[in-house]
């Protein structure tokens, strides 16, 4: 009797032994699949971590690639921050694109990623994927053809940021490429347009990332990027770094272009004042076109008499421009109603 009661205390005991093992198992086993499970944020964090983005955009530049990339290298390691190269190759029919692999397969830096082009798309398409592809907090924008040094420039660009600055801009000195008129006229009519303060708005810039989010640039807009950025609050720096003298290849950019820029810098200066109230833009036109029908509408009414080809040529244009005054009204008062509907779409949304 005794061994039967003993046997079944034992039988208990060892029931009780293999619950608790079940239970400790039980708990333990989801602390064990969240060690296994890898964490999205973990990894949104390890690609913020980056904090300068260094673009560049070429085209058959097989020449400068090797001192390009060892000269960028070289002075984003000397600033002990994370960083990250991007290497827009436009295109190109020599062996720029090759001797970037190269350079990557040699050195093993994990870092220079080649983005190509099958044909030459330009500079503000390259600029707005620079934006998209680049991982940095901030963005620095050099060219490939060495006139800019990236040993000294980029050390240049990134100590001058603060918490004050959105925008550093590289200010040229010792230019001599025989354009520095043409820049001149260029720059000042940016200042006057723009009312911003800068000297060479299309050189070496580095700028906060986030700043340039939801840009959109037209063909050859990137001429005007950091007028824009300026039109949307940022604080712009310039720096003085040293122009150098192209060692291989040879210049894209020719005095052509000039005339163009003028004309898409009108552009940007109208899209930038009026695209938030256009109403104002067609008003001066409705505004400046009455009064000069006005003014012809007097000249008509006072010919003297016999002079039918004056009167009637007077109230003919009086007429059209009244017309294009009440067309121009009522052009602008439909924009603003679309941008109205735009907005609480928008905010629908």
């Amino acid at each position: 009797m005794t061994s039967n009661i003993k046997t079944l205390e034992g039988i208990k005991l060892s029931e009780e032994a293999a619950a608790q093992r079940v239970s400790e198992a039980t708990n333990q086993a989801p602390v064990a699949q969240e060690e296994e499970v890898p964490s999205v944020d973990a990894a949104s964090a390890s690609v913020s971590a980056v904090t300068i983005s260094v673009v560049t955009t070429a085209l058959n530049e097989a020449g400068n690639v090797q001192a390009f990339l060892n000269e960028s290298v070289e002075a984003l390691q000397g600033l002990a921050v994370s960083w990250e190269i991007i290497y827009i190759d436009d295109g190109s029919v020599d062996e720029t694109p090759d001797l970037v692999l190269a350079y990557i397969e040699e050195t093993g830096c994990s870092q220079i990623r080649l983005i190509r082009h099958g044909h030459s798309q330009g500079i503000t398409a390259a600029l707005e994927e620079s934006i998209k592809e680049s991982n940095g907090e901030f963005v620095c924008l050099l060219p490939a053809d060495m006139e800019s040094s990236p040993k000294s420039d980029i050390p240049a660009l990134y100590n001058a940021l603060d918490d004050n600055t959105d925008v550093v801009l590289g200010r040229r000195i010792g230019r001599d490429d025989g354009k520095s008129f043409a820049s001149a006229v260029y720059n000042n009519l940016n200042r006057v347009l723009f009312n911003v303060d800068f000297h060479d708005a299309n050189w070496i810039k580095i700028f906060r990332r986030e700043k340039a989010n939801g840009v959109h640039l037209r063909s050859e807009w990137h001429r005007f990027f950091v007028p824009i950025l300026a039109s949307r609050g940022c604080r712009i720096k310039e720096v003085d770094v040293v122009w150098h003298s192209r060692q291989f290849g040879k210049s894209k950019f020719g005095l052509s272009r000039f005339p163009v820029s003028l004309a898409d810098m009108l552009a940007v200066k109208l899209i930038i004042t009026y695209s938030t109230h256009p109403l104002l833009l067609f008003s001066w036109i409705s505004f400046i076109s009455f009064i000069v029908s006005l003014v012809s509408l007097m000249i008509g009414l006072s010919a003297p008499e016999g002079a039918d080809r004056q009167w009637f040529g007077g109230v003919l244009i009086a007429a059209g421009l009244m017309v294009i005054s009440f067309i121009s009204l009522c052009i602008g008062a439909c924009a603003e109603m679309l941008l109205g509907m735009k907005g609480v779409r928008d905010d629908q949304l």
